[in-house]
């Protein structure tokens, strides 16, 4: 009948009567569905949306705060409560997606019913995640309770819960909006922006350390047990050194090794400079620990970790990596750090011998 620009029989009935219902509802004498509280406002309006639009509703289901538990059974619905909260906490300003702009238009009938000014309103499109696509919080919803996600921080998800959990700082994600900008066109954007605000906040803080995922064990003939003395960070020494006890074998990275030949000459920074003489098994000769040396080999660098070192897992949005990384990365609990030619990291937890690693970005 609303759609037809038509009032239901009830429309007109009496204050006194409209009460009788009211009550009758509150006292679980009406089932879900079988009566709705609405806002009175014009059978005739253009939009259907602002004809008479549901305030109240019956809902008997427990709630999910234990402490309420069945004591309720009418709830406002979206526009009334939204109404009656934002008035009641001052807001002064609403900042919500286009497709509420018909909020607008049913909350002011209340706030025009009761003569409060309603605040002002500005609108934004939708916005769409290139690494991601469309953000809906339902569809999120549905995944995560079928198990596609293991929850609303799964390093997949571009939720402030995830990025959060990945190391993304605060600051960061301000100056990432910001930048964005609130308008009603729709907007398509990167990650890799909020990526590159964050990337200048955590440079200059992360300590760096060794992780080699997918690693291969390589033995140095001729190399003698040593501490190898690396910076905590590459520009500011005065913040100390990690300390690494290696012997004749080291990790490295599959991909690097994939890459060699044998007489390859190659660097394993801050250690010592080897030349490669088998590659299965991976094989190398000591040569010496000039950087000298090195450069007139024009030599590739690689990174390394001892082969006494910690288990390390990476979550990050294309799933996890395993691999084997030096035993200082379990100091840094609850920070972000890079590891060396992989990426930043936030470090999530720390067992015994074990780190799970959140990936923030490279």
């Amino acid at each position: 009948m609303k759609d037809a620009k038509q009032a239901c029989p009830h429309r007109d009935v009496s204050p006194e009567e409209n009460l009788m219902h009211w009550e009758k509802m509150l006292a679980g004498e009406y089932e879900d569905q079988q009566a709705v509280l609405r806002i009175k406002t014009d059978i005739q309006y253009k939009d259907p949306a602002l004809r008479d639009w549901g305030a109240f509703r019956i809902r008997k289901m427990s709630h999910p705060r234990p402490e309420i538990g069945n004591k309720y059974i009418v709830w406002p619905l979206l526009d009334f409560a939204g109404a009656i909260e934002d008035h009641e906490l001052g807001m002064t300003h609403i900042i919500r997606g286009k497709d509420l702009i018909d909020s607008e238009k049913r909350q002011g009938y209340i706030y025009n019913y009761f003569g409060w000014n309603y605040p002002k309103t500005t609108h934004w499109g939708r916005v769409k995640i290139h690494e991601f696509g469309k953000f809906s919080t339902s569809t999120l919803r549905k995944a995560i309770e079928t198990g596609e996600y293991s929850g609303w921080d799964d390093p997949r998800l571009p939720t402030i819960r995830a990025i959060r959990r990945r190391g993304i700082q605060a600051e960061a994600l301000k100056k990432f909006l910001i930048e964005m900008g609130v308008g009603m066109t729709d907007v398509s954007i990167s990650m890799e922006s909020l990526y590159a605000e964050n990337r200048k906040i955590v440079d200059p803080i992360a300590n760096r350390y060794f992780f080699v995922w997918d690693p291969v064990e390589m033995e140095i003939t001729d190399a003698e047990p040593t501490v190898a003395k690396l910076p905590l960070h590459p520009t500011d020494h005065a913040r100390g050194f990690r300390e690494i006890v290696v012997g004749n074998k080291v990790f490295v990275c599959k991909d690097d090794v994939e890459k060699l030949e044998i007489g390859s000459v190659l660097r394993l920074k801050d250690f010592c400079n080897v030349e490669i003489t088998s590659l299965s098994p991976l094989q190398a000769k000591f040569s010496d620990v000039s950087l000298e040396a090195l450069k007139k080999a024009k030599a590739k660098i690689l990174h390394w970790a001892p082969v006494d070192g910690i288990s390390v897992t990476v979550r990050g949005p294309e799933g996890d990596i395993k691999g084997i990384g030096e035993h200082g990365i379990a100091t840094e609990l609850d920070k972000i750090v890079q590891f060396e030619r992989f990426g930043f990291c936030r470090i999530d937890a720390v067992k015994e011998n074990e780190v799970v690693a959140y990936f923030a970005h490279k």
